[in-house]
């Protein structure tokens, strides 16, 4: 569970036990040496767990773009840290081709290949099949006029789906980096125009 700047960890007893006091606290380093807060950039904006080639991670993005990734089998280990340049909000993850994708307040979404940013220290295992994005690190999609709260990836990890309040629902092919399918919602009368 986010709360500000740090994640709460709870352990269940069984799936409708209550929750008891945090497991575990966990909080990116540079939000811990700033002291955090409310209005600290380091907030979290949306947390996912989610296999990763072999290893289950928790990925934290926040208000300063800082992404986290920790392995949920040692929480103790530091995370390993990503930068995005603008508050983050949406987080997709392929695990088998080891890709991890980000979308943000300056409408773009960013992908990062971390088999490839990880190939001198495979702290996640290895891939077990063909990456889309091969040798390449980081590729970014542009096309959205607004924020972009949610993306996934489909089954294959060659397209992600997008939606923004520019109330676009839009499909990319990453290998690409072109948008294949876009679908605007009809405005109505007196409807917000911030639809996602």
């Amino acid at each position: 569970m986010a709360v500000n700047y740090r994640i709460h960890v709870y352990v269940l007893d069984n799936i409708s036990s209550s929750f008891k006091n945090p497991w575990k606290t966990l909080a990116s380093p540079r939000a811990i040496n700033t002291g955090g807060g409310t209005e600290s950039p380091h907030v979290i904006n949306a947390i996912k767990v989610c296999k990763l080639l072999e290893k289950e991670v928790l990925v934290s993005v926040s208000e300063s773009g800082e992404i986290c990734i920790w392995e949920t089998e040692d929480l103790d280990k530091p995370p390993m840290i990503l930068r995005n340049e603008h508050e983050t909000w949406g987080i997709a993850i392929h695990g088998e081709q080891g890709l991890l994708a980000v979308s943000s307040n300056n409408w773009k979404i960013k992908v990062f290949n971390i088999v490839e940013l990880t190939k001198n220290d495979s702290r996640f295992g290895a891939r077990t099949s063909p990456n889309v994005l091969n040798d390449t690190a980081v590729i970014q999609l542009e096309g959205h006029e607004h924020n972009i709260p949610f993306i996934d990836f489909n089954e294959t990890g060659q397209y992600i789906a997008s939606v923004s309040i520019d109330a676009t629902a839009r499909v990319w092919d990453i290998c690409s980096k072109q948008m294949v399918s876009c679908h605007k919602v009809p405005a109505h009368r007196n409807q917000d125009q911030d639809t996602w």
